[in-house]
């Protein structure tokens, strides 16, 4: 049996934050429906399916089948037996000798096989030149299967051979010296990795037999089925591994229960490794005759795989690729996008299984690439942005968090995070504001200005970083900041933190007076206000701008208070009742009684701040 590849058709296969714009990203998924005819996509695909195969693993082959196959045992009879076991049957004298034996032999194999009830008899063995043994041995073949040649198949070869007369390399269509019964071509054709997988149909044949004489053989699995070859050519669904098919040694073909022939489609041919054409199969290597069993197998049950025209394959390819690019175009972000791409990848390898199943061959490789190189060039698009905003978010929050704080944002941002919105939260509030700035910033030149709040802030700022504090934003010379987001460490230390901020604005103030009072220059007065409560926390602006800040009634409580020490000059920092109520044993402060303030209909209780009752660490992260 031959495998050619050098004829026309002898290969199956060959019958903004949502990332960069999506046709950028996304077109090696499209691009690859113009790859599905290229060898290294076939030689792949070839691979899926050997796969497929081996996780089916094998499956019970028709009843009816079976293989007599000439095995090293039948051709050593002689020194497994005795001589007096030898001479007990007439077969066995006649066996036992080197290959080959005369065709009168094998004949008479089959003439048995035929006379107790076998459907049919298929030679795989070729018979293209007249026996060696002389043309009585012919006629001893033709004698004694004449009454059965009905029942018999016989194999014509189709390969390269080398010319008797020339002695090129040339392909040859060599067909059976004796016309005796139905006449099958023994080819089966192989992929782009050298494994068998195809039984040729009529487009085959019609193109690699057109520059031979007219009868053209269709291939030796629909002869022995009885049935025509369908136009394209049909995948062998392999049964298994060599043994699958059942066996019987030919010096055993006597030695079968009764009936064991009956209605039997038997393979006759020769298996030893040093004497037969063993070719690769998805199940590993198979001799001849296991490869057209296997084939036989498969017309018989009607299953076998079907390839698509490439233009239908061009079209589902590119259909999938859309659907990939549509898939694809929804994550924001690259962890999102990989996830969808392979799930669209698993959907593909799902959808190309059930297609295996239905008896097709889609191309695997393209289908479970296009999403998978769709989606990590979009991928890997969007983790260049993602991470030019991580550098940008750190360098943001770097001057706005202490560096504690600032790991643990960076390991799970969280509210932090890229999109709009926010959440419910609770948090500490503290306002800073100076006193009197409007008056002051009208008698310096706007640079001496700038300079002195930049020293300012510089020195206030530090005070809410040093207690893992949140700064949020600079408004004119007012400072806003939040502790317990976007991480809480509970209100009582929170609380307790941004008590000691305030504190060390106020030592910082006083130092900044110094050295302002040492030059001569005015000094500054500071209001703080701080208040626990409700807030959103999250971020606010567009999708081209965000800003992270907290919105709700706990902030405009706390600018209320701020606003509220000018009323108390000997108290620049006042508490509401609720963070004096969670310090009230760590706290000095006095007493201000009930005020209204500006938007709520209620008084509030007010505390002015005088310090700390003890010294106290740190408030850690």
């Amino acid at each position: 049996m031959t495998s050619p590849q050098q004829s026309p058709g002898t290969l199956v296969g060959q019958e903004g934050r949502r990332g960069p714009p999506l046709l950028r990203w996304g077109w090696p998924a499209v691009l690859l429906a113009t790859l599905v005819a290229s060898p290294a996509m076939e030689r792949l695909d070839a691979g899926w399916r050997a796969l497929a195969f081996r996780l089916r693993g094998p499956r019970r082959p028709p009843p009816e089948l079976v293989i007599l196959e000439i095995d090293e045992a039948s051709l050593t009879l002689g020194e497994r037996l005795s001589k007096q076991e030898v001479e007990r049957s007439a077969l066995w004298r006649r066996m036992g000798t080197p290959w080959p034996w005369p065709r009168g032999l094998q004949a008479e194999l089959a003439a048995l096989l035929l006379e107790q009830g076998a459907q049919r008899v298929v030679f795989t063995l070729l018979y293209p030149h007249p026996s060696s043994f002389g043309p009585a041995d012919d006629r001893a073949f033709r004698s004694r299967l004449q009454p059965w040649r009905q029942r018999l198949v016989l194999p014509a070869g189709y390969g390269v051979e080398p010319d008797p007369v020339s002695g090129l390399e040339l392909l040859q269509l060599r067909r059976p010296v004796n016309s005796l019964g139905a006449v099958g071509l023994d080819a089966l054709l192989e992929g782009p990795d050298g494994v068998i997988e195809a039984i040729p149909g009529q487009r085959w044949q019609s193109q690699a037999l057109a520059g031979f004489p007219l009868p053209h053989p269709p291939a030796l699995a629909w002869v022995a089925a009885g049935r025509q070859p369908p136009p394209a050519s049909l995948g062998i669904d392999f049964p298994g591994p060599s043994g699958t098919v059942p066996v019987v040694p030919a010096w055993q073909v006597l030695q079968q229960p009764p009936g064991f022939w009956r209605n039997r489609i038997v393979l006759l041919g020769h298996t030893p490794s040093r004497l037969a054409d063993r070719r690769p199969s998805p199940f590993g290597p198979l001799s001849s005759v296991e490869l057209q069993a296997a084939a036989l197998a498969t017309v018989l049950e009607g299953r076998g795989f079907r390839t698509p025209q490439p233009a239908f394959s061009a079209g589902l390819l590119l259909a999938w690729g859309l659907v990939a690019l549509a898939g694809l175009a929804r994550p924001g972000t690259a962890a999102g996008t990989a996830t969808t791409a392979l799930a669209l990848a698993a959907g593909g390898l799902g959808g190309v299984a059930l297609a295996w199943l239905a008896g097709w061959w889609l191309p695997v490789t393209a289908l479970v690439a296009a999403p998978l190189l769709g989606g990590g060039t979009r991928a890997g698009g969007q983790w260049l942005v993602e991470s030019r905003e991580r550098a940008y978010l750190h360098q943001v929050l770097a001057r706005r968090v202490s560096p504690a704080l600032l790991a643990d944002i960076l390991r799970e941002p969280g509210p932090l995070g890229t999109q709009l919105g926010g959440t419910r939260t609770r948090c500490v509030v503290l306002f800073a504001d100076l006193v009197g700035f409007t008056v002051l910033s009208g008698q310096l030149e706007p640079q001496a200005l700038f300079a002195l709040l930049n020293r300012y802030f510089e020195a206030i700022a530090a005070a809410v970083m040093a207690e893992n504090g949140l700064l949020d934003k600079f408004i004119g010379d007012a400072l806003m900041a939040e502790f317990g987001v976007p991480r809480s460490r509970g209100d009582a230390l929170e609380a307790l933190a941004a008590v000691r901020a305030a504190l060390a604005m106020q030592a910082s103030l006083q130092r900044l007076n110094a050295e302002l009072l040492a030059r001569g220059e005015p000094t500054l007065r500071q209001g703080i206000g701080i208040h626990l409560g409700d807030v959103i926390a999250g971020n606010l602006g567009s999708s081209e701008r965000l800003e992270f800040t907290v919105v709700g009634a706990a902030v405009n409580l706390a600018s209320r208070l701020e606003g509220l020490t000018r009323q108390f000059p000997d108290y620049p920092v006042l508490i509401s009742a609720d963070v004096h109520a969670l310090l009230a044993d760590q706290l000095d402060a006095d007493p201000l009684g009930e005020h209204r303030l500006k938007g709520w209909a209620e008084p509030m209780a007010v505390y002015g701040l005088r310090g700390l009752r003890r010294p106290l660490q740190k408030c850690e992260q």
